[in-house]
């Protein structure tokens, strides 16, 4: 057996003491390494952010924090991202069949997914062919974006149907297209925030008045998406069980307007989404303009403190200062200002 890829729990165990100098011994610490598996046990912890940054435990019981700490956050967020989700999703259907006075898809298609309109070179003069042949690139691939939402949308029902979804089913069955918020339950948080994203500008505009969110930080309408794609690497993180402590499951950055929206609105300094403590301004900033209880919002907070309060008296300093950055509590506080105005 090579000590690089230890397979049983005993072989794990020695490899553990032997050449990441972590004290692990007895049936009960076996136990619980067993119970949370070798990748959750060590692969998906032994590190902060990178795989060259290895966190130095010493003891296993340090390891087992940080993998509670991971756990509890996940069951902290997870109910509050659903929510934002579904909640999200409502709003923008509110908008598209007042707009439409229709719940078909072809019609939204047809009269707001037009956002690559505004790409349009038709009608305009530029300073040289180079600028032309930009614009003419640019309106292309707005309109294949679009091209690609339809397509997608149609993949996603017929998958649908094809996995026995009853939704899908109750509706292609008869022959008859299915209405717009039955495709939404069947997007993604990814998908949809393609979907808003080739909307409209006045039809984004209206979906970012209606959630609330202040028009000097959304000038051009854009906030909406932006919002969907910054909170969709965590939400499907936390359905996968994956790791989000560091938040390694961000897939791109995301954009700096977001973090100084955010920023303007709450308060809070600092945004730049590589700690936790953003990801959870973010989902309160986010809670407050759904209107969720002050009192709830609080709680939140609260259980976030509780649960790095944990973390701090099981790890030593070391560790806990890599995980939890020292503007933390200055966060915290300015978050808990805003939430009470």
């Amino acid at each position: 057996m090579s000590d690089s890829h230890p397979k049983s729990t005993d072989g794990l165990m020695r490899y553990l003491r032997d050449k990441k100098g972590i004290s692990i011994s007895g049936s009960s610490q076996k136990r619980k390494l067993m119970n949370i598996g070798y990748y959750h046990g060590y692969k998906g912890y032994r590190y902060i952010n990178a795989p060259s940054k290895h966190v130095p435990y010493t003891k296993f019981e340090e390891l087992v924090a940080v993998y509670d700490f991971d756990a509890q956050l996940k069951s902290l967020f997870y109910p509050n991202v659903m929510l934002i989700e579904t909640a999200v999703k409502n709003y923008a259907l509110d908008i598209l069949v007042a707009s439409t006075n229709s719940e078909s898809f072809i019609d939204i298609y047809n009269q707001l997914l037009d956002n690559y309109k505004m790409f349009s070179t038709k009608g305009k003069t530029y300073k040289n062919a180079h600028d032309r042949q930009k614009a003419e690139e640019k309106f292309k691939r707005e309109l294949k974006r679009r091209l690609d939402l339809r397509n997608r949308i149609y993949k996603v029902q017929t998958d649908a149907y094809g996995n026995g979804n009853k939704i899908a089913d109750h509706y292609l069955r008869k022959d008859a297209n299915l209405p717009i918020w039955a495709t939404f339950e069947l997007l993604s948080l990814g998908e949809f925030g393609h979907f808003v994203s080739c909307l409209n500008q006045n039809c984004r505009a209206d979906i970012s008045k209606k959630l609330g969110i202040r028009p000097s930080d959304d000038s051009n309408a854009m906030m909406p998406q932006r919002l969907i794609y910054a909170t969709k690497d965590l939400r499907n993180a936390i359905a996968h069980n994956d790791v989000i402590f560091d938040t390694r499951f961000r897939t791109g950055s995301i954009d700096k307007q977001v973090g100084n929206a955010i920023s303007n609105a709450t308060g809070v300094k600092g945004l730049t989404f590589g700690t936790i403590t953003d990801y959870l301004v973010l989902v309160i900033y986010q809670l407050k303009l759904l209107h969720v209880s002050k009192t709830e919002v609080k709680r939140i907070i609260s259980g976030f403190e509780d649960i790095v309060e944990k973390l701090r008296s099981n790890v030593p300093t070391s560790i806990f200062n890599q995980i939890i950055h020292t503007d933390n509590n200055v966060k915290l506080t300015k978050l808990k200002i805003y939430v009470k105005s």
